[in-house]
């Protein structure tokens, strides 16, 4: 073999030098902490109000009574648990729930495209900070808006949608 290419097999990094930052410091773990957090986040600031909505309307007293009673009249009494009736209840059918909860996903979809290219320039770390602030700011105005009508809170829903979709397309 020529000398020339003994060198060109040589590692560019000496072992050294690999061992000279702890892996607990790393910037790719930190980065990936991080990302866990924010997106743990994210999800949960997404369906809280798919929680919270089932104690915010007010039960639907149409349904049908339990026709068990007869047959098993030991399990056909309902259980009474105690809990806080002090929030306000909202008259919210079915397909309008369905609206408030749906309406995340129109800011979402409406900024794929306008996100994907915003997320090529801003870069990561300010694009999840920004987002998550964002989405935090308007899910504490969901109980104002919710107050003011339903046409505000499909309102503030969607742009918390707008807000977390340019955080899930940097990082995919």
């Amino acid at each position: 073999m020529e000398p020339e290419e003994r060198e060109d097999r040589t590692p560019l990094l000496k072992e050294s030098q690999l061992d000279a930052v702890p892996a607990c410091c790393s910037a790719r773990y930190n980065l990936a902490l991080l990302a866990f957090f924010g997106f743990f986040l994210l999800y949960a600031l997404r369906v809280n109000l798919s929680i919270a909505l089932v104690d915010m309307v007010e039960p639907n007293t149409s349904l049908a009574k339990n026709t068990t009673s007869n047959v098993c009249p030991e399990h056909s009494s309902t259980i009474n648990v105690p809990r806080n009736t002090t929030g306000k209840k909202y008259s919210w059918d079915a397909d309008t729930q369905g609206w408030i909860l749906g309406s995340f996903f129109y800011g979402y979809i409406i900024t794929q495209i306008p996100g994907g290219y915003l997320a090529s320039k801003i870069g990561g770390k300010l694009l999840l900070g920004f987002g998550i602030f964002g989405t935090s700011v308007f899910t504490l105005l969901t109980p104002l808006a919710a107050d003011l009508g339903v046409g505000y809170l499909i309102a503030v829903r969607a742009l918390e949608g707008l807000g977390e979709v340019t955080v899930f397309l940097y990082v995919t």
